[in-house]
């Protein structure tokens, strides 16, 4: 564990933290930026903060994330304002954050997931962090995502999510080949204006997987094609014709808890 100060907008590190807030960057270096008081202290105690940044003025309003990343073996870099607030996406910074290492982008979805939710193009991040913080509550395995959809670790998803990112595991993949896979061993049950009533499935096998698609556009005619998914909606008597995509994907996640399955 290393403790430093820096105060140059030049210095390479400051540079290197920068530029976290461009999604490639972040995932050519493997690292994202959480932002702020609870976000931090969600980042230390879960163990997925590699640095914890911190301005020097305010310094001495964080001394419970110091002790942690002292303890944890986590480097500790204390930043004048201006270079804090040019690492930051807040317009405000609260005066810390904390450079967190990915821990499951890159990896392929584990066998055995029973609970998962597949995100098919959401483009909102607000709705990809929503979602990520409704199945940490639900208690489910994992979340899974394709190519087109929101990067999750974007500073609009992480304050969403509220810190569910760093206890739900999330899969980059091709959705049609894990989903046909899945087929196998899990109910998967996408949302269509036109499929059968969600709250009167009937489930067949042991695992599920709720499956959301594109606010706009729905779920993906690849996705569709998939054999053995399961085309459901829910109730809609009044006038609107949808609901917003983490709104209808909360719904789904909790009957299934509701049901016990």
């Amino acid at each position: 564990m290393t403790e430093m100060h820096i105060t140059s907008l030049q210095n390479p590190q400051v540079k290197m933290w920068r530029a976290l807030k461009n999604a490639k960057e972040r995932a050519a270096q493997g690292l994202f930026l959480a932002e702020g008081d609870h976000l931090t202290g969600e980042a230390l105690r879960e163990r997925f903060a590699v640095t914890l940044l911190v301005a020097q003025s305010a310094a001495s309003r964080f001394d419970e994330h110091i002790k942690a990343a002292r303890e944890s073996g986590v480097d500790i870099c204390y930043l004048s304002d201006h270079a804090l607030e040019a690492i930051c996406d807040a317009k405000t910074p609260q005066g810390v954050a904390a450079v967190c290492r990915m821990s499951a982008a890159e990896q392929e979805a584990k066998n055995g997931l029973s609970r998962l939710a597949a995100l098919d193009g959401v483009q909102d991040p607000g709705n990809v962090g929503t979602m990520l913080r409704t199945l940490d509550a639900a208690g489910f395995d994992a979340m899974l995502i394709d190519s087109r959809t929101a990067d999750p670790y974007s500073p609009k998803a992480l304050r969403a999510s509220m810190g569910a990112v760093f206890r739900v595991p999330v899969y980059v993949c091709s959705l049609p080949e894990k989903l046909s896979e899945l087929s196998q061993t899990h109910d998967l049950y996408a949302g269509a204006l036109d499929g059968e009533a969600f709250f009167e499935r009937r489930r067949e096998k042991k695992g599920v997987c709720v499956i959301i698609g594109n606010e706009g556009a729905g779920i993906s005619k690849q996705v569709y094609d998939v054999p053995g998914i399961k085309r459901v909606k829910l109730p809609m008597v009044g006038g609107a014709e949808s609901l917003n995509a983490s709104v209808a994907g909360a719904i789904m996640v909790y009957d299934i808890v509701r049901r016990g399955e």
